[in-house]
């Protein structure tokens, strides 16, 4: 039996993954947020604080909550699990030499488990003395960067690096630098962790496929239905190949949601479900964004359906009316479309909502606008304090990957 059971975006939510901030964000450097993907540089304690917060709020509403960092330590505990994810991590973490990449291999060895976790998320900074003597070039040349292996500072969104999808997984292919690692952790995790060693999560896809696609662009909208967000860090290459893949499972469509917009990073952040017929949306992107249906076609040569895509004319009202069998939806927009509140609301993730049961949802308390039609709608909210952890530009959704939702 399935470790795994994710069949809508609303069912009462029983089993979640998060992912608790660490020592990793006082890793941040206030002159490199661009790349390593934060607004500013976050305060540790009170991130934590406010992250104990929404786990609280989860727990209350009766959900389990499993923190990414201790699975993955019990993934590391069997040393043949460890020494395969250090080789590939290694290989994925753009060490300047290969004499380095033993130096570095050399330093993960003599770490307990603990401690290996830890250089993990935190990185290697230059400074480290463990490479105070190494006199190679690629050990000379990294004396003048700032890190020889580089953290995980983004870790805490743990709905970027795999998607929980019906009884299996996608491994996520990201596409920033600074973030290409973390699937490798929940890889490790979904085949050596307690969890699910006796039953490994079926991947499915292929995170070496050439093409990205990221957990914030992905909802599950019904036991048969995908939405997924096509933006800059989804591919359409990698919604072919899922869609493929969950055809084989029985779904019967996929609908992919296209911009070319800049400002649009994923899905989750314009358009959230939170009841059987009512999304949170950003509806300044509303009229900006095309939707494809793709359905299963023709069994190729290999006896796997082909991907069949037409063009959704009426919209996402159309789209999301068929992805969850209703006659009408009902959206409720972010800040309420107001020209300065509406855009600062929607900046501030006030579309980034998590749906802990149909009707109910949890959300940063800095939203007022949206906070209020969401109660004039009959919506129930959870709200927590997301100053610190909005600077990394996400909500309660993009730091939450459920594990197991109850039917619907």
């Amino acid at each position: 039996m399935s470790h795994v059971h994710v069949y809508s975006e609303i069912g009462q939510l029983k089993r979640v993954m998060l992912s608790r901030p660490g020592d990793e964000l006082n890793q941040v450097h206030p002159f490199h947020l661009q790349e390593m993907l934060l607004q500013d540089t976050p305060m540790l304690t009170r991130a934590q604080a406010e992250h104990d917060e929404f786990a609280q709020i989860l727990r209350n509403a009766g959900a389990e909550v499993f923190y990414i960092r201790d699975l993955f330590t019990q993934a590391m505990s069997h040393q043949d699990a460890r020494e395969a994810f250090t080789k590939e991590f290694i290989a994925a973490s753009h060490v300047c030499s290969p004499q380095l990449e033993e130096a570095v291999l050399a330093y993960y060895n003599q770490l307990d488990t603990t401690s290996f976790v830890n250089a993990i998320y935190c990185g290697i900074r230059s400074d480290n003395a463990f490479f105070a003597d190494d006199t190679t070039l690629g050990g000379m040349i990294s004396k003048g960067a700032l890190f020889i292996v580089e953290p995980l500072p983004n870790a805490y969104f743990a709905r970027d690096s795999s998607i929980n999808v019906a009884d299996g997984v996608i491994l996520s292919h990201m596409c920033k630098r600074y973030r290409q690692r973390e699937p490798l952790l929940l890889k490790y995790i979904h085949r050596y962790s307690d969890l699910y060693a006796d039953d490994p999560t079926e991947d499915l896809y292929n995170m070496k496929s050439p093409w990205t696609i990221e957990g914030g662009d992905v909802m599950v909208a019904s036991d048969h239905t995908l939405c997924i967000g096509c933006f800059g860090r989804t591919e359409p290459g990698a919604i072919e190949a899922v869609a493929a893949s969950v055809f084989e499972r029985g779904y019967t469509s996929v609908y992919a949601f296209h911009s070319r917009d800049p400002r649009i990073m994923h899905l989750d952040g314009m358009l959230a479900m939170i009841d059987y017929d009512t999304f949170m949306c950003n509806p300044f992107m509303k009229d900006n964004v095309a939707v494809f249906k793709l359905t299963p076609g023709a069994i190729d040569t290999n006896g796997k359906p082909s991907v069949h895509c037409s063009l959704v004319e009426g919209g996402w009202s159309d789209a999301l009316c068929e992805a969850v069998g209703v006659d009408a939806v009902r959206f409720i927009p972010c800040g309420n479309g107001d020209m300065i509140g509406g855009r600062w609301e929607s900046y501030n993730l006030g579309a980034n909502l998590l749906c802990i049961k149909p009707g109910e949802v949890a959300a940063y308390d800095r939203n007022l606008i949206t906070l209020d039609l969401l109660d004039k709608a009959g919506i129930t909210v959870h709200t927590f304090c997301g100053s610190e952890l909005s600077r990394g530009k996400g909500g309660p959704r993009c730091m939450s990957m459920p594990i197991w939702r109850e039917d619907l």
